[in-house]
């Protein structure tokens, strides 16, 4: 849901992969979700994941926030 071409969101990856293991207090099947909330942490006015997508900071414009929102949709039976 971050723009492709963004170019903080490697500099948020690296950040989060370089902390050594022994010292994360994050899950490792987690680390997605930690990469989008390092990228959220360096915006303007920082927001929690379902804050910024309701101000418009993560974008649907993409495959697959598309195919996220068609499950999303289906899941509930609402419309699109």
């Amino acid at each position: 849901m971050i723009p492709p071409d963004d170019p903080i969101l490697p500099r948020a990856k690296k950040y989060i992969n370089d902390i050594p293991n022994c010292e994360r207090k994050f899950k490792p099947n987690k680390i997605t979700r930690d990469h989008v909330h390092a990228w959220l942490s360096t915006l303007e006015k920082p927001r929690p994941m379902g804050s910024a997508i309701t101000a418009n900071n993560l974008s649907d414009d993409s495959p697959f926030a598309r195919a996220f929102v068609k499950w999303f949709c289906e899941l509930f039976h609402q419309k699109q």
